[in-house]
């Protein structure tokens, strides 16, 4: 015999959910229980058992949180586990994972229900000839590339987009803070590159369209460690790394101001599978908007240092802005 039910319906995508008015709740829920009495006591009084047979809430299951071999990607996924756990949610972690075509394809097989990445490098995967740079405009652009059972929630401020650095010393002696400022000597300049630069393959068509600046060779060296060495060797030193790879602080380098957005915006966001996080979960993660490029920055370079590990500088950001 049913007593009773309740049906609830949810509209849209996250953020947009009907609700029925709270007027009508209480008088429905009065209802119910004002129906339910008086069986509940007629049972009774026939010798019935009436315990609750009602189980408790059935628990989701974890969120399996991945991440890359880089010292940035297990940091960023420990705080993407932690938010969740934070929110009530629980999380497994998968350390390890190779490149992004790994991540995506442990994604996809449900080995992993999200990871961490970077909104222009995932943009570029999914749709390699979208050339807008704005972070909103990069942002947009992915939700709009990625096959319906991925989804992104939204980014941290902290941005590992291309950039040209330059050593102190060689700032200094070019009044360089800004790309526009180096734009007169460009064709006299060697461009050592690191990998993660390359990313955005554009970028060095856009900084010629607009700072007119063309070097006079390019030359890929892998990781950015490796450009740092180069950048030190060189008589006429530029580099092309990432904003927010630890050698370019570690060194010292001056990061130019790219005021065109000739590079790529890259900021933090979390790659999940669509079916997988829950309103409450989506909102425990926006704890990570506090996320900046200086915060991200340095919690790398303690890691590499050895000063702290990715597990303790994760859960003492997490004290700090939670």
């Amino acid at each position: 015999m049913v007593l009773g039910s309740y049906r609830g319906t949810v509209h849209g995508k996250i953020g947009g959910a009907g609700v029925a008015p709270k007027r009508a709740r209480r008088v429905g829920g009065l209802a119910a229980r004002l129906t339910v009495l008086p069986v509940l006591a007629l049972l009774a009084g026939c010798g019935v058992d009436t315990s609750s047979s009602v189980s408790a809430p059935t628990q989701p299951p974890p969120v399996v949180v991945g991440a890359s071999t880089t010292v940035e990607s297990e940091l960023v996924a420990r705080l993407y586990a932690g938010a969740l756990e934070a929110a009530g949610r629980r999380t497994e972690l998968v350390l390890g994972l190779g490149d992004r075509a790994d991540r995506l394809e442990a994604l996809d097989a449900n080995r992993v229900s999200l990871v961490p990445d970077y909104t222009g490098r995932l943009l570029h995967w999914f749709e390699p000839g979208a050339d807008v740079t704005a972070a909103e405009d990069v942002f947009e652009m992915l939700n709009k590339a990625l096959p319906g059972d991925l989804a992104v929630s939204e980014y941290a401020p902290a941005d590992d987009r291309s950039a040209l650095v330059l050593p102190r010393p060689e700032a200094d002696r070019l009044g360089a803070r800004a790309i526009g400022d180096i734009a007169p000597d460009c064709a006299g300049l060697t461009l050592y590159t690191s990998e993660g630069f390359d990313e955005d393959e554009l970028a060095l068509s856009r900084v010629r369209s607009a700072y007119g600046c063309t070097f006079r060779a390019v030359v890929p060296v892998g990781p950015t460690d490796d450009v740092v060495r180069e950048l030190l060797a060189s008589p006429s030193p530029i580099g092309g790394a990432t904003a927010a790879a630890a050698g370019v602080q570690d060194a010292g380098l001056v990061v130019l101001d790219d005021s065109e957005d000739a590079f790529t915006a890259q900021n933090v966001v979390p790659l999940y599978r669509s079916n997988v996080l829950r309103a409450d979960d989506v909102n425990g993660l926006s704890v990570v908007l506090q996320l900046t490029t200086a915060d991200l920055t340095e919690m790398v370079v303690s890691i590499r240092s050895g000063e702290i590990s990715s597990a303790d500088a994760a859960s003492a950001w997490l004290d700090e802005h939670l």
